[in-house]
């Protein structure tokens, strides 16, 4: 298949690569990627800046929705040709943080295209777990800009924020993705949002 990967770090070492399609295990489903969204953490990755090792080539891309293509053993639904978003967030699903709903503070946590193979590519395979139905009204690159942004967004507002109906939020640069998705979510909950930018054209 085919797929955006990086043979090493630094953008000269970023291209359009033949590599082998993945197959599901057990457990996992392989998803026909329609449309990925870049994230900042795909330019972290490339520019090698983050404490990880990968092994090159290294496809990039976190956030994608797509089609279900094949299920791995074990698996019931969702049903090949199944429009789905996928979660990047990967999780083992039975430590005390997953237990409690914080599975991004996963003693194992890892993410699509930082720690492992990513979507940036015609396939790519996830934990049937990680995958959700795909809002009907949105096409595939509106639902592939919704995983790491929206997540993040989330958790800051409900998880850890603990947002009420009718309180106040005030979000900081509000040309940014992060920033965006948390005034796209907060805004049918929160009394009042404010926002701010340095720049008129943001704002």
């Amino acid at each position: 298949m085919k797929a955006i990967a990086i043979d090493g770090y630094g953008h000269e070492n970023v291209g359009f690569r033949d590599v082998p399609d993945p197959a599901p295990g057990p457990g996992d489903v392989l998803v026909g990627v329609r449309a990925a969204a870049l994230n900042r953490l795909d330019l972290w990755t490339l520019g090698g800046t983050l404490p990880i090792e990968h092994s090159f080539p290294h496809i990039l891309g976190a956030d994608a929705a797509g089609e279900i293509l094949e299920l791995g053993d074990g698996v019931r639904g969702p049903a090949p040709g199944s429009k789905v978003v996928v979660n990047p967030g990967l999780s083992c699903g039975s430590c005390e943080f997953c237990r409690a709903g914080e599975q991004s503070m996963c003693t194992r946590f890892s993410l699509l295209g930082e720690h492992r193979t990513g979507t940036f590519a015609e396939k790519v395979v996830v934990p049937q777990t990680n995958v959700f139905p795909m809002p009907g009204h949105l096409s595939f690159a509106e639902a592939a800009a919704l995983g790491v942004t929206h997540i993040t967004a989330y958790r800051m507002l409900f998880r850890r924020g603990r947002l009420a109906p009718g309180e106040w939020i005030l979000i900081t640069g509000i040309g940014g993705g992060l920033a965006q998705s948390l005034f796209q979510l907060g805004r049918g909950i929160a009394g009042k949002v404010f926002v701010t930018s340095s720049s008129k054209e943001k704002l």
